[in-house]
């Protein structure tokens, strides 16, 4: 059984799996957007950039 990371909203503190929130841009750039209170959040910080 493989296990799916869950991220919780800064603003709603609703939970969401990883892959149903973050979306990743052709410029490096990562989105994270709260399916609950639709809170976006651009240019998430990652290892990469």
């Amino acid at each position: 059984m493989v296990k799916r990371p869950v991220v919780m909203c800064p603003i709603c503190q609703k939970q969401a799996h990883l892959e149903d929130v973050l979306t990743a841009q052709s410029n490096e750039n990562v989105i994270y957007t709260c399916p609950s209170c639709r809170f976006v959040l651009r240019n998430v910080y990652t290892s990469k950039g």
